[in-house]
């Protein structure tokens, strides 16, 4: 009679390949995961921003509060912390500038006026 089965060596081998697979895609799972995070963040950035020249047309300066913009809970996915938004006071106007940042290190970028960082497309 034969015997029906695996042997440790086809075993073995299976488990090598699966091992290999392994460390081959949990660094490209971990770069895919930290460019989600970064592009929310930019996102949020991005809202932040649009949000802040809506106010500024409205009231007429702008504002270093989120809550002053309808906008609570936003923080970077890499950081769980909350954007840094900050307005410039340039001497001309009050408010004449306003900065958002993330607070990631490394940071995933800021807008300065509407401008983002981040125009070469990383």
């Amino acid at each position: 009679m034969k015997k029906k089965g695996f042997t440790l060596i086809e075993l073995m081998i299976v488990v090598v390949i699966i091992g290999i697979l392994a460390a081959i895609a949990i660094p490209k799972f971990n770069d895919v995961s930290e460019a989600a995070k970064r592009n929310a963040c930019r996102a949020n950035m991005r809202t932040i921003a649009s949000q802040e020249v809506i106010y500024f047309a409205t009231s007429g300066v702008y504002t270093d509060q989120l809550a002053d913009l309808g906008l609570t809970g936003i923080v970077c996915p890499g950081a769980n912390a909350a954007h840094t938004l900050a307005v410039a006071d340039l001497g001309l106007d009050p408010s004449a500038s306003f900065t958002i940042t993330c607070p990631n290190t490394p940071s995933h970028g800021q807008i300065d006026n509407g401008i983002a960082s981040w125009q070469d497309f990383n």
